[in-house]
């Protein structure tokens, strides 16, 4: 007897390499790593469930974004290996709709951690204990995993 749910689980796979495949594009650990910081920055800072909705929804907009950029840019590589204008076009259009995203990223994140007393509340939290440790543990993973992962080979 044959499976017709064998195509929709196997679909499931073929999400998990696009994923795989964009986390060899620097630009996508940038966001990754960034995503992570925010995110331990919000659990510090003590978020109502509709921030975190909020949040989690923006982050996983810019990461969506990245991916559809890193799609309009292989397949415009593949259809016009040479230099075209509307190829330029269409890579610079899908790095805008990345960009555009991230400052509505950045406006969402002033919106929602830029009151003052909380925030400096928070930020004297993390100086003075031990989360300090773990956010420039932070940092230095998000820098290791951004610049130093090995980089997706072209073509590939």
């Amino acid at each position: 007897m044959k499976n017709s749910n064998r195509p929709f689980f196997r679909s499931f796979l073929y999400a998990g390499r696009g994923i795989r495949a964009s986390i060899r594009q620097r630009n996508m650990r940038f966001h990754l790593s960034a995503a992570a910081l925010v995110t331990a920055f919000a659990l510090v800072y003590r978020l109502t469930a509709a921030e975190y909705g909020l949040l989690f929804f923006t982050i996983g907009g810019i990461l969506a974004l990245e991916m559809v950029n890193s799609a309009v840019e292989a397949l415009t590589d593949l259809v016009s290996p040479g230099y075209h204008p509307l190829a330029g076009l269409a890579k610079d259009l899908a790095a805008g709709a990345v960009l555009a995203g991230a400052l509505a990223s950045a406006a969402v994140g002033a919106a929602l951690f830029f009151h003052f007393p909380k925030l400096t509340d928070t930020l004297l939290l993390i100086l003075t204990s031990w989360r300090l440790a773990v956010f420039l543990a932070l940092i230095f993973a998000g820098y290791l995993f951004t610049f130093r992962y090995p980089e997706k080979p072209k073509g590939e």
